[in-house]
């Protein structure tokens, strides 16, 4: 079984890992999101001023 993780910025599709305890994952190097809305998945911090200024939310990010 595969999965695969589409970005919401710019539509980029890249493979999920799989951990047996907590079952498929985003792209290590992604970023994710959840609110009422649901999940925003990015591929980058490009992708994520480009949802941010879609949707009206912030595009703030922790720092890595």
């Amino acid at each position: 079984m595969a999965c695969k993780f589409i970005c919401d910025g710019c539509g980029k599709e890249a493979p999920g890992y799989y951990s047996p305890a907590h079952n498929w994952h985003k792209p290590l190097h992604w970023f994710e999101r959840a609110d009422e809305d649901g999940p925003q998945t990015v591929c980058s911090r490009e992708c994520i001023d480009k949802v941010a200024a879609k949707t009206g939310k912030t595009g703030v990010v922790l720092p890595l």
